[in-house]
């Protein structure tokens, strides 16, 4: 069977209409096919748990996962306080959903849950020639776990496998975000669903962001935790920051402020990769989305809008490229909070970037709080002020 998809949104306020909405939209794309696969991309004003359930219930054929965000976007447009979903048709592809709680507590044991079907299905989809595997995975964005998992999972599956996804949001209150399947709901806690399909699924990523302050270092820092930047308590780069554009800035207002300005990470001399404040602690030090080693190389970034929209277009063409000359049946997209608020009133055009390298399929995505992207020649799996595009080819 050729694989179909289709998206759909709302931003009805009560969570079975809310759904009713969108997956009728995404339903419109599939050409009568029955969906297979689901993803939902729940505003916090939604109940996630109600909006999964009322997807099972009216789609009883296919397994649902979603989380809560930070924004919500189709190909139609980004919504903000509503609902986007996602669907797949694909009766050759192989499915098999999991979800862990407590995934700081014990990573290895929670990507071992994750993959706890994993050898079974792989085995099967071998068989029927469905060798090409990625792992969506949807992960609480505050746990400060997501960049152990991503590495956890390589292990738990095989050490090639795609793990692509994103870091749950809660329109930028740093409060609580949430991932789950119907009747699942987990905050501190990861969902994933491995797809094995006969034909690779293209993935490609770009930032576009640039150097907004000299080089520093990181003196002191224990896991995500950084301690000292320059020797000086790591919140008073911040504070410099935000007094040289003209503000004040207190721990209780920083999250909103850092997410605009991330912490970005040099490899030598290239600008390797980015980490996102989460909140200031009572000493000055900041807990960070990922890891960050004693002895790091960083600034804080800034994006231009011409070079973010570049950014997105090329990773939607590498995205393209790893689909090996097939068409895209539809793209999904985890982009960071970050952009999001950069890129303001451009962000559609963000969407229409993607949309001219892959032409009129459906899209959908939301805004993370950090993006997942573990891929063939890709060290680095756990991404902040990223774009991560994933193309699902029509096979």
């Amino acid at each position: 069977m050729t694989s179909a998809c289709g998206s759909g949104a709302s931003q009805v306020s009560n969570p079975n209409a809310a759904v009713e909405q969108a997956l009728a939209q995404a339903r419109a794309s599939l050409g009568g096919h029955a969906p297979t696969l689901g993803l939902l991309f729940c505003s916090p004003k939604l109940d996630l748990n109600a909006v999964l359930e009322a997807a099972a219930a009216q789609q009883p054929g296919a397994q649902f996962i979603g989380c809560t965000t930070a924004g919500e976007f189709t190909e139609r447009g980004r919504t903000d306080g509503g609902l986007s979903a996602f669907l797949l048709a694909h009766d050759d592809a192989l499915f098999d959903v999991r979800v862990a709680a407590g995934i700081a507590e014990d990573v290895a044991a929670s990507a071992d849950t994750l993959a706890q079907g994993y050898a079974r299905i792989a085995d099967e989809a071998v068989r029927r020639g469905a060798s090409a595997s990625t792992t969506l995975t949807l992960v609480d964005g505050l746990c400060a776990a997501g960049e152990r998992l991503t590495n956890e999972l390589r292990r738990a599956t095989r050490p090639f496998q795609q793990v692509i996804g994103g870091a749950a949001g809660d329109d930028a209150a740093f409060a609580q975000t949430l991932v789950g399947r119907p009747g699942e709901v987990l905050r501190g806690g990861a969902v994933v669903a491995h797809v094995f399909d006969h034909s690779n699924w293209g993935v490609g990523m770009g930032h576009g962001l640039s150097p907004d302050t000299d080089r520093m270092t990181v003196t002191r820092a224990e896991g995500n935790v950084v301690y000292e930047i320059d020797d000086r308590p790591a919140f008073d780069v911040y504070l410099a920051h935000a007094a040289r554009n003209g503000k004040t800035l207190t721990p209780q207002e920083a999250p909103g402020y850092m997410v605009q300005y991330e912490i970005g990470v040099y490899f030598f001399d290239e600008l390797r990769f980015a980490r996102a404040p989460l909140g200031v602690g009572a000493d000055g030090s900041l807990t960070l989305a990922g890891d960050l080693p004693k002895g790091s190389t960083i600034c804080l970034l800034d994006g231009e809008r011409p070079q973010m929209l570049k950014a997105a277009r090329e990773a939607a063409q590498e995205a393209k490229r790893g689909l090996a000359g097939a068409d895209a049946a539809g793209v999904l997209v985890f982009d960071c909070v970050c952009r999001g608020q950069l890129l303001a009133e451009d962000f559609g055009r963000e969407i229409d970037a993607v949309r001219d390298v892959f032409g009129d399929v459906p899209v959908s995505g939301f805004l993370t709080y950090g993006e997942i992207a573990r891929y063939r020649g890709k060290l680095q799996g756990w991404n902040n002020a990223t774009a991560v595009v994933l193309a699902i080819p029509r096979s």
